[in-house]
């Protein structure tokens, strides 16, 4: 008869550094931010490249789009420059939301029909011309290797 024996060194330390991670996980709040902000300043930095998340370039504006701007006449996607400056994220335990706060940034990311919002008062379509889609939220391969990137290295601290 043999008899085998098995000493296990190094359980309790595998045991705190599980738990750690146990409780990392419950609150992911400051992961949420770092993928935030990531998120953030690549959004940005989309308005200044003038493409989507894919990397295709958004549609021209259109020669009337160009006549009745007052600034930027040149720039897709910046009049004031309040769409782009006023991207902001919300971090949570579990998620993260990335977007802006102005009414009309969901008509430039989907785009819009002419009329699709109704009239005015004095029967002019709402918007007064179709829009198209412009995409500025959302993610690239880049943009979702890093973020692997960002847990990667926060799973590793919590360790």
């Amino acid at each position: 008869m043999a008899r085998i024996t098995v000493d296990v060194v190094g359980i309790e330390e595998a045991g705190r550094r599980l738990g750690a991670l146990a409780a990392a996980g419950r609150d992911l709040t400051p992961l949420m931010r770092d993928i935030g902000e990531y998120l953030v300043r690549v959004t940005k930095d989309r308005f200044a490249d003038e493409r989507a998340p894919d990397g295709a370039p958004w549609q021209p504006l259109s020669e009337t789009t160009r006549r009745r701007k007052r600034r930027n006449k040149d720039r897709i996607l910046t009049e004031s420059g309040n769409l782009a400056n006023l991207i902001a994220y919300r971090a949570g335990p579990t998620e993260v939301l990335v977007g802006s706060p102005l009414v009309y940034a969901a008509t430039h990311q989907f785009g819009a029909k002419k009329g699709a919002f109704g009239r005015t008062a004095r029967g002019s379509p709402i918007p007064w011309g179709d829009i198209p889609a412009r995409e500025f939220l959302g993610l690239s391969d880049a943009d979702t290797a890093e973020i692997s990137a960002l847990v990667g290295d926060y799973l590793r601290r919590k360790l």
